[in-house]
């Protein structure tokens, strides 16, 4: 059957399927043809078998579709696209499609939050071509759009994954985004052998970590999962691993899992020199309900939310409880975003007991917490200086020159276990990294930024 006969064929509906494979054998170039001739009023070829062709072709129709959707001048034009995407036709529908062709990236991305954000789960065809937009911001507003989404897109992306369309790179992405459990079986597959390769050639470089981690004097990497009850270990590489507590702009991971991103999951480190460090928020099972409750506090912006200082003591018990099955356990955390929220603080237990606990919190009036009367590895470090206003930059050292000496997290932890942003070459490093879900996390799975790999 030659292509125009098989054009006026579709109108049959005994030789439609055939007609329909012959048209889409023909090769995309025909998509946006067919589409003309299509939206045209005096159109000689049958609307419904012109509809059967281009959701044949699938997710490598969108593009011109949803190009076609913005610029349509009837109803009629815009209904027969919207048929053909599988979406239902509303007042907003050719607005959005507008937004997604804009030349402007900031529009085409502020368009994906905003279909993400509002859960617009029936326009998701319409986020697909900006899966391969060729701005990367683009692309990560989309990503996380998909996110929000949910499990009601993963069809769609597997769908996107199956085809030719360009965006079937991306669309792999967006499926962890909303679980890893979500790509196909093959998928998988070829991503446990991508992760395992990159672990063998993982070297793990400085960072500086934002907010809290905790250090541990152990080789025994499954007892620190018992210890904080962490489950589902993923193997990871350090990237991927420290990635997410770089700090709060840390892209997929953290929009993700909305609010829960310092909480779902912590990263257990590899080895380092002896001592095993553990990244994130600790949620154990028994301690849901109070998460829970605290977190619903901090977010309701009715509440006038002030914390009950309980977090210091949880500090210490857990320090203190881990000190005493491994040796030394030790807690550290800093944040630094140029305001009244900067915080610092770390906490040294050994054999079961707390040794030294030192909080600072940069609000103007706020007093240092200090449990114990110093450590060695606060030795000759001055506390509290009142000589400069601003006396570390975000990274925890000093702005100045000349005033080393000042207590930094950072420094406490290389005097007193292992300083993550001095990793290097001479570090003495066993084995790799996994990501693992805490108590609030298993309510979750795994999700987000790419580079997982099933098993450990």
């Amino acid at each position: 059957m030659e292509l125009r006969t098989a054009a006026a064929a579709l109108a049959d509906e005994s030789l439609r399927d055939e007609a329909v494979e012959v048209i889409v054998a023909a090769g995309v170039d025909v998509i946006e043809l067919l589409l003309d001739e299509l939206v045209d009023p005096d159109s000689w070829i049958d609307r419904s078998g012109g509809i059967a062709v281009l959701r044949r072709f699938g997710p490598v129709a969108y593009r011109a579709l949803i190009v076609q959707l913005a610029i349509a001048e009837t109803s009629d034009a815009v209904e027969l696209c919207c048929q053909a995407l599988g979406i239902e036709p509303a007042s907003d529908t050719a607005d959005y499609a507008l937004e997604m062709c804009s030349e402007d990236p900031e529009v085409r991305a502020g368009s994906a939050f905003v279909l993400g954000y509002r859960r617009r789960r029936e326009y998701a065809p319409l986020l697909v071509p900006l899966l391969a937009d060729p701005v990367q911001r683009v692309r990560v507003e989309v990503i996380a759009a998909f996110g929000r989404l949910g499990r009601s897109a993963v069809p769609l992306l597997r769908q996107v994954r199956a085809s030719r369309a360009p965006e079937r790179r991306y669309a792999l992405a967006a499926l962890a985004q909303i679980g890893w459990d979500t790509p196909e079986p093959r998928d998988l597959a070829v991503l446990a052998r991508w992760m395992q390769a990159k672990i063998a050639a993982d070297v793990p470089e400085p960072f500086v970590p934002q907010d809290g981690w905790y250090a541990i004097r152990t080789t025994d990497r499954a007892a620190v999962l018992e210890a904080f009850d962490l489950s589902d270990p993923v193997a990871v590489t350090w990237s991927t691993g420290t990635d997410i507590w770089r700090g709060h702009d840390s892209g997929h991971s953290r929009t993700a899992y909305g609010e829960h991103a310092d909480c779902a999951r912590m990263y257990v480190s590899p080895v380092l020199d002896g001592w095993t460090l553990v990244f994130g928020t600790p949620v154990a099972a028994g301690e849901l309900d109070r998460h829970d409750h605290e977190l619903s506090r901090m977010l309701d912006i009715d509440d006038d939310y002030t914390s009950d200082g309980r977090e210091h003591q949880e500090r210490q018990a857990r320090c203190a409880v881990l000190s005493e099955r491994f040796g030394q356990a030790h807690w550290y955390g800093q944040n630094y975003e140029s305001g009244c929220d900067d915080w610092w603080g770390w906490c040294l237990a050994a054999d079961g007991k707390v040794q030294r606990y030192y909080y600072r919190d940069w609000c103007e009036y706020a007093e240092p917490i200090r449990v114990g009367s110093g450590h060695a590895a606060e030795a000759g470090l001055l506390f509290d200086s009142t000589e400069i206003e601003n006396p570390v930059d975000r990274n925890g050292f000093r702005q100045q020159d000349g005033i080393a000496d000042t207590v930094t997290p950072m420094l406490i932890a290389a005097r007193a276990s292992v300083d993550p942003s001095r990793i290097g070459a001479n570090t003495p490093i066993q084995g790799h990294g996994v990501l693992a879900l805490t108590g609030c996390g298993r309510r979750l799975g795994h999700r987000g930024a790419f580079g997982c790999a099933p098993g450990v």
